[in-house]
C-alpha cells in the first residue's frame, strides 16, 4: 500500500540493533541503552525510485535515516532551476532539524533509486528526553558537532578556489572505506552535472578538474565508484 508521497507500506516486522543505530553520525555518541529507548519507534519504509518524501515548504514531523539506496536533497532557485544540496545514502540521515519540533521542511528529498528508510516522528521525542537527560545531552552534542562542520563549510565557501569547494565538497560526500586499508570513495552515480549544480559551477568545470585529479593520483575511478587516493591532497586544496 502507498501514501500520498508514493510510501510503500512494509507490514513485515523487522529486528534491527542498538549497534546499527551507532552508525548514524546523530546517535554516534550514544550507548546502545540510549538508543533502546529509540528503536520501538523507527518505522521501516521503502521507496520506489522517483518517489518524492517531502517537498520545500512543506510542514513535517518526521527525520529519516537511511538504511539502503539513495536520496537526493535539492532547492529551487529564484529563476526556477533545481539545486542540488546533499546526496544521501546508506547510514545518513536529513531531516534532522525537524527532530524536536514540527516545521517546514527546508528542502526536497526525492528517491533516486529502490530506498529502505527509517522514520521517526518527532512527537515521541519530549517523553523520551525528559526520562533521560543523557541522552538529550549526547543528542545535543551530536547536533553542535554538524552545526559546526556545516559552519567549516561555509568558511571553505568563501575563502577557497571554486576547485577548492569542489574538492571539500567530494570529501563531505565521500562514504567510509569498506574494508580496513582501502580509500574511502564517492558513488559514481552522482554524476559531474550533480556535482556542478551543489556548487554553482558548470559541468564542463567538474569535468576539467577531476580528471585532473585522476591525472595526479589523488581520484580513481574503480567500476562503480570515485576512490580518494589522497584525501590530504583534496583537503589542502586552496
Amino acid at each position: 500500500m502507498q501514501n500520498i508521497h508514493g510510501e510503500i507500506r512494509n507490514e513485515v516486522q523487522f529486528v534491527l540493533k542498538p549497534e546499527e543505530l551507532l552508525r548514524f553520525s546523530l546517535f554516534s555518541s550514544l550507548t546502545p541503552k540510549d538508543i533502546s529507548l529509540l528503536l520501538p519507534h523507527l518505522k521501516e519504509r521503502r521507496y520506489r525510485r522517483g518517489q518524492l518524501l517531502f517537498i520545500e515548504g512543506e510542514i513535517g514531523s518526521s527525520v529519516y535515516f537511511v538504511l539502503s539506496g539513495q536520496v537526493k536533497l535539492s532547492k529551487s532557485t529564484p529563476e526556477g532551476d533545481e539545486q542540488i544540496l546533499d546526496w544521501c545514502g546508506p547510514y545518513d540521515c536529513f531531516a534532522e532539524v525537524l527532530l524536536l519540533e514540527d516545521g517546514s521542511y527546508p528542502a526536497t528529498a526525492e528517491v533516486l533509486e529502490d530506498s529502505t528508510l527509517l522514520v521517526l516522528h518527532n512527537e515521541v521525542m519530549p517523553g523520551i528526553l525528559e526520562v533521560n537527560p543523557a541522552l538529550s545531552m549526547a543528542l545535543i552534542r551530536t547536533l553542535s558537532r554538524r552545526l559546526r562542520l556545516a559552519q567549516e563549510f561555509i568558511r571553505i565557501l568563501t575563502n577557497r578556489s571554486t576547485a577548492g569547494i569542489l574538492a571539500a565538497l567530494i570529501l563531505r560526500l565521500a562514504q567510509p572505506a569498506s574494508k580496513p586499508g582501502q580509500p574511502i570513495f564517492v558513488d559514481a552515480s552522482l554524476t559531474h552535472r550533480d556535482l556542478a549544480s551543489m556548487i554553482g559551477t558548470s559541468r564542463e568545470y567538474v569535468n576539467r578538474s577531476i580528471n585532473g585529479w585522476k591525472k595526479c593520483g589523488i581520484l580513481k575511478l574503480v567500476e562503480d565508484r570515485l576512490e580518494i587516493i589522497k584525501p590530504y591532497e583534496l583537503a589542502e586544496w586552496p
